[in-house]
C-alpha cells in the first residue's frame, strides 16, 4: 500500500475566523449509551480482532457508538516506512484521552534523565502499551509542569476552544498502573497539544482525565449528560459553549493493529517521529536528533549490527544508546566511544547504510555525510542539559569525530594507562591510527569538551591557516608519546572529577593532582598539538617516508573534506545553502582534482599489480 500523507499541523490562529457555533459540533455528541449498546460495540470490537479489554475501552470513548460499529466494520491501513497500521477513524470524547506521558517532545529530556517517568513497554503482539509508576501522585507531578508548558506556548489553544479540534490525531490504547491500580486509557499518541488545549476548555485536569472521569463514575456521567444537553440548547453561557466545542476529538485515528519488526512501544516511537519530521517540524535541536538517534539504533539492532562490548547483549547496548538505561555501569566517557562506534560508522560500511536509511526512513531527506556524527556527538553528551552550552559542546565534539580514524572506533573498556601503553606501539604502525590510539583520543574528546572550561573548541574560521579544528588538535596530538600521554592525563583527570592537567615534560601520566603542575588550556593545547606533531615518530628508511607520505596525503584529505562541508553548510538568511543558488566553477579546481584523481588511479594500479606479483610469488613453492 502506498504512503498516505496525514497532516499533523494545526490550523493558524491568525486563520480562524468567527468562533464557531457549538451546536455544530454537540451534533457529532450522544447521551450516554445504554448499557446494553456499549455491550454491542464492544461484541463489534471484539469481532474486529480486538480483545476484550481493548473493545471495552474503545466503546466508553466513543462520542457516537454506531458510527463506532461502521468504523470497526471497514478498518483502514496506513504504512509509516516499514511499518503498517490499521485504524479505526471516529469522534472519540475529550476526556477518555490522557495525555502522554512519552511523548516525542520530551526526548531529549527522557534521554537526560531530567523526566522521572519510564518510557512506554508493550505486550507481545498487541496494539497495547504499558506505563507503569509506583505512585499515582508522583505521575501527577511529572506530568503538569509539561502540560502547562504546553498551555502556554502553544499558539492553537485559543483556536481550538473557539473552534474545536479540526484536524484529528492519532490516539493508542495503554494500560496504565499505579499504586491505584490499572486502568485502560486512550493516550494521546499525536494528539498532545490538542488534547491539552481541548481538556482546558472542559475545565479538566490531567488527574480528572485518568482516574475522576472513569467510565461509569458519577462524574463522568454528569459531564457527559450536561455536554449533550448543551450540545442541542441556544441558550448556553460562554463557558457551557467552548465545554461542547471541545468535548470531542473528531475523526480521531485509533490504532487497532500492527506489522512491524518491532513491539508496539517502539513501532509507535518510530511512527510519531515519522508525522513530526516528514515534513520537519519546530521541535528543539536535541529533541530532533535524539528521535533521529533512537531510530537509527533500532535499525542496526534489528540488523544485528550494533558494536558489542564484552558481555554485554544486543539489547543492553540498544537501551542505553537510546536512553532507556540509565542505570548502566558504562562510564560517561565509556558511552561516548560506544556512542561514535556505532553511530558514526565508517563511509559505505553495512552499519552506514543502516543509519542513513533510518534517517531517511523517517525524514524523506537523505542525510549529509556527517549527520551521523552529529548523532552520535548527541548521544554521548546526553549528560548536559539542553542549553546554549549544550550546542557549542555538541559542535565541537562533532567536528572532531570527523577525524576518519575515529569513525566506527571500538570500545574495550581498557584502562586508560594500558591503552596508552598500546598506542605507544601503534605510533610506528605505517597502515594508520591503531586500534588503541583510536579509542583513547575518543575518551579524551570526551573529557576535552565536558571539562568545566571546554578545551576543545570549533574554530570560528574553519581549518584554514594557523586556525585549528578539533579533529587536527586530536590527530596532531596522536603522532607522539608526548601527545598521547597528555590526551591519557586528560582521560584520568576527567574520570576523577579534575580539571586537565598540563602533564609535565617527560612524565608519564598518573591519576593524581601533580604539584605545581599547570591547568590545561585551549589556547595550551593547541600549542601541545602542535608541539606533538612536530616530534611525530621520525623514519629513516624510504618505505617508511613512504609510510609517512601515505599518511600526510589522508590527513591532508581528511582536512579537504571538512572544508567541502564547511562550504556546503553556508546557508542565506532563509537556510538555503548558498551553493545550491549561486554554485561554484574554478577552472584551475577542476584540472587539480582530475590530476590528483590520475595519479591516485596511477597509484592503486600499481598497488594491484605489485599484490598480484607477491601472490604469484607465494604460489610457486619457491623455498627461502
Amino acid at each position: 500500500m502506498a504512503p498516505v500523507f496525514a497532516s499533523t499541523v494545526e490550523p493558524d490562529p491568525a486563520d480562524a475566523s468567527d468562533i464557531v457555533d457549538h451546536r455544530l459540533i454537540g451534533a457529532r455528541l450522544r447521551p450516554p449509551a445504554s448499557t446494553a449498546v456499549i455491550a454491542k460495540s464492544v461484541a463489534a470490537g471484539v469481532a474486529a480482532g480486538l480483545s476484550e479489554e481493548l473493545a471495552e475501552t474503545l466503546a466508553y470513548a466513543a462520542a457516537d457508538q454506531q458510527e463506532l460499529r461502521r468504523a470497526l466494520r471497514a478498518p483502514k491501513v496506513q504504512r509509516f516506512g516499514t511499518d503498517e497500521f490499521t485504524y479505526v477513524e471516529l469522534d472519540v470524547l475529550a476526556w477518555r484521552i490522557v495525555l502522554s506521558p512519552d511523548n516525542i517532545r520530551f526526548e531529549g529530556e527522557h534521554a537526560r534523565g531530567a523526566i522521572n517517568m519510564p518510557r512506554f513497554g508493550a505486550l507481545e503482539g498487541q496494539p497495547l502499551l504499558t506505563f507503569e509508576m509506583d505512585s499515582a501522585e508522583d505521575v501527577i507531578d511529572q506530568m503538569s509542569p509539561r502540560i502547562a508548558d504546553m498551555a502556554e506556548h502553544n499558539p492553537h489553544v485559543a483556536s481550538i476552544q473557539d473552534r474545536g479540534i479540526e484536524t484529528p490525531g492519532w490516539l493508542s490504547f495503554l494500560r496504565l498502573t499505579t499504586d491505584l491500580g490499572s486502568m485502560t486509557v486512550l493516550e494521546s499518541t499525536d494528539g498532545f497539544g490538542r488534547t491539552v488545549a481541548a481538556q482546558q476548555g472542559l475545565g479538566i485536569t490531567f488527574k480528572d482525565a485518568v482516574w475522576n472521569l472513569r467510565p461509569g463514575s458519577r462524574r463522568a456521567l454528569t459531564l457527559h449528560r450536561n455536554l449533550a444537553e448543551w450540545a442541542e440548547s441556544d441558550d448556553v453561557t460562554e463557558d457551557q459553549a467552548r465545554k461542547v466545542r471541545c468535548s470531542i476529538m473528531p475523526n480521531a485515528r485509533v490504532i487497532i493493529d500492527f506489522n512491524a519488526s518491532h513491539e508496539y512501544d517502539r513501532a509507535r516511537r518510530r511512527f510519531v517521529a515519522h508525522l513530526h519530521m516528514a515534513p520537519p517540524m519546530n521541535f528543539t535541536t536535541a529533541t530532533t536528533l535524539n528521535a533521529k538517534a533512537n531510530a537509527a539504533v533500532d535499525k542496526l539492532y534489528h540488523r544485528d549490527q550494533l558494536p558489542a562490548v564484552g558481555e554485554m547483549t544486543a539489547e543492553e547496548i540498544r537501551d542505553i544508546l537510546d536512553g532507556t538505561d540509565r542505570d548502566h555501569d558504562l562510564l560517561d566517557d565509556e558511552l561516548a566511544v560506544l556512542a561514535c562506534g556505532a553511530l558514526n560508522p565508517q563511509a559505505n560500511t553495512r552499519q552506514a547504510r543502516a543509519v542513513n536509511e533510518a534517517i531517511i526512513d523517517l525524514t524523506g531527506a537523505r542525510p549529509k555525510v556527517d549527520d551521523r556524527t552529529q548523532l552520535a556527538a548527541e548521544v554521548a553528551l546526553r549528560g548536559f542539559p539542553a542549553d546554549k552550552r549544550l550546542t557549542a559542546l555538541r559542535s565541537a565534539l562533532e567536528r572532531a569525530w570527523r577525524w576518519s580514524a575515529l569513525r566506527s572506533v571500538a570500545l574495550s573498556r581498557s584502562e586508560p594507562l594500558d591503552l596508552l601503553a598500546e598506542a605507544e606501539d601503534e605510533l610506528d604502525d605505517v597502515d594508520g591510527v591503531g586500534r588503541a590510539t583510536a579509542e583513547l583520543a575518543t575518551l579524551a574528546s570526551y573529557h576535552l569538551v565536558a571539562a568545566k572550561a571546554q578545551l576543545l573548541t570549533r574554530s570560528e574560521f574553519g581549518g584554514r591557516g594557523s586556525n585549528t579544528e578539533p579533529q587536527q588538535i586530536l590527530r596532531q596530538m596522536t603522532r607522539s608519546e608526548g601527545g598521547l600521554r597528555q590526551l591519557c592525563q586528560v582521560v584520568l583527570d576527567g574520570r576523577a572529577g579534575r580539571d586537565p592537567q598540563e602533564l609535565p615534560d617527560g612524565t608519564m601520566p598518573k591519576n593524581r593532582r601533580y604539584l605545581r603542575a599547570e591547568k590545561l588550556t585551549a589556547s595550551r593545547l593547541r600549542e601541545l598539538a602542535q608541539i606533538s606533531d612536530e616530534q611525530s615518530v621520525t623514519h629513516e628508511s624510504p618505505e617508511d617516508l613512504f609510510a609517512a607520505a601515505i599518511r600526510e596525503f589522508r590527513d591532508r584529505l581528511d582536512e579537504l573534506h571538512s572544508a567541502a562541508i564547511d562550504l556546503n553548510e553556508v546557508v542565506d538568511g532563509e537556510g538555503v545553502a548558498l551553493v545550491d543558488t549561486k554554485g561554484y566553477d574554478d577552472p584551475e579546481m577542476k584540472r587539480m582534482f582530475a590530476a590528483v584523481s590520475d595519479l591516485v588511479s596511477e597509484w592503486r594500479a600499481a598497488r594491484r599489480r605489485a599484490d598480484r606479483m607477491r601472490a604469484d610469488l607465494d604460489d610457486s613453492g619457491d623455498e627461502e
